[in-house]
């Protein structure tokens, strides 16, 4: 039995109304990685489709170090890791005025584990989080970290001094999540691997499950089914899925290759699963039950997933391969409905806005698509003297674009502003 065939066999109508039901959070803050885990904002946010370095820029800013991580966004503050010296000798976490951009404050700190600096291993990969406490860091080295607000250390610990040090030839880059046990980060390389959850407020252990060694750079992503907040995780062959509230690992499901860069995509009664192979992304359902093992409902032919997670934005998916084609898939059955080469690959997430899709190029590129069922390009946007292009947050009518060692905050400018 085909896999479309049996989609429509077991539950095809209860499970294609929930894809096609809402993905979007109306939340005010882009406070982790993809702001909830899905790159689309709330519904009522607004974004500039067209700036250069005259238009549309509210500000433009030196970060203390280079880094690869996404900003985020809490309280009308940006915050950013960064990392310098050639061991990666300084740790470094900053807040930013979202208003214009002046540091607020920085924190710099010492490495547990000297991991000698290249352009192969990452640098300040994982991305932070933030909430009403202040703001967590995890960096490549081992550190974990929670400050306030004002920029003053809550409390801090070196996982590799505790759990062993990180092997793997391109280092760490999972960011943190945070669910309803605590802060989460996932360890996935050649040594001793795990996913932890330490409490918000103290920093000490919450529970921590041990995993096999292998290497992966996604992030976890959080999902409701049966009750629970399930964490999924991808890692290369296979997709586990945990329970946030004790770390209990609930399900395995295999049958993937190369699902090791880009994080998953929750959509309401499953998942899409990017691979940087093609023929091996694809979607799953949840079963009926919390601890019932998913089913591969559809896999994309040719699209696949490289460095960027996958957008599911008004029932398609969108994403992009490794040489920067962009693909647009219907959500109920993974069919292409279009693809176009963009001017290079991408390594921060597609976001989707309203009638929008940006895609956002590696060498600054960002391009503009209308959220339709052929490709229309809106606008072509770069800011001159500015190097790759690592992530990117949305709030309040802002869009907030990180670069190797700048910060861009990209808004509509007033009137007033345009004349003067």
């Amino acid at each position: 039995m085909s896999e479309h065939t049996l989609l429509q066999s077991i539950g095809r109508r209860t499970f294609l109304g929930a894809l096609l039901a809402p993905t979007a959070l109306a939340f005010g803050d882009w406070k982790e990685f993809r702001g909830d885990g899905s790159s689309v904002p709330g519904s009522d946010e607004r974004l500039p489709q067209e700036w250069s370095d005259q238009t549309n820029i509210s500000w433009n800013v030196a970060t203390p170090g280079y880094g690869q991580s996404s900003p985020v966004i809490f309280d009308h503050r940006v915050f950013v890791t960064c990392v310098e010296g050639v061991r990666k000798d300084t740790l470094i976490l900053s807040a930013f005025a979202l208003s214009n951009g002046k540091e607020l404050w920085t924190h710099r700190a010492a490495p547990a584990q000297a991991i000698r600096d290249s352009d192969m291993i990452s640098k300040a990969a994982p991305t932070p989080a933030a909430d009403r406490s202040g703001v967590y860091a995890f960096f490549e080295t081992g550190n974990l970290a929670a400050l306030d607000h004002q920029g003053q250390v809550r409390w801090e610990r070196r996982l590799t001094d505790e759990f062993g040090k990180f092997g793997g030839r391109h280092g760490i880059g999972s960011s943190l999540r945070l669910c309803q046990s605590g802060v989460m980060a996932l360890v996935a390389h050649d040594g001793p691997s795990y996913l932890i959850c330490v409490d918000r407020r103290t920093g000490e252990t919450v529970w921590k499950t041990d995993r096999r060694s292998d290497v992966s750079w996604t992030t976890p992503a959080l999902a409701s089914h049966d009750g629970r907040e399930l964490a999924l995780v991808s890692v290369g062959n296979r997709v586990e899925a945990y329970d946030t509230r004790e770390g209990a690992l609930i399900w395995t499901l295999g049958g993937f290759e190369r699902a090791l860069v880009a994080s998953p995509t929750p959509i309401p009664g499953g998942a899409i699963i990017g691979s940087s192979q093609k023929g091996w992304t694809g979607a799953i359902r949840f079963g009926d039950r919390s601890r019932s093992i998913p089913e591969i409902v559809w896999r994309a032919s040719e699209a696949s997933s490289n460095f960027n997670s996958p957008l599911v934005h008004r029932s398609r998916v969108y994403m992009v391969n490794r040489v920067g084609v962009a693909f647009c898939l219907d959500l109920e059955t993974g069919q292409e409905i279009w693809h176009q080469r963009l001017k290079g690959p991408c390594w921060a997430s597609t976001i989707g806005i309203g009638d929008f899709i940006y895609f956002f190029g590696v060498d600054g590129v960002v391009e503009v698509f209308r959220a339709a069922d052929m490709p229309v390009k809106i606008a072509e946007n770069r800011l001159s003297a500015q190097s790759r292009l690592y992530g990117v947050a949305v709030e309040n009518g802002r869009l907030v674009l990180r670069f190797g060692r700048r910060l861009a905050c990209i808004r509509q400018s007033r009137p007033a502003e345009q004349s003067s």
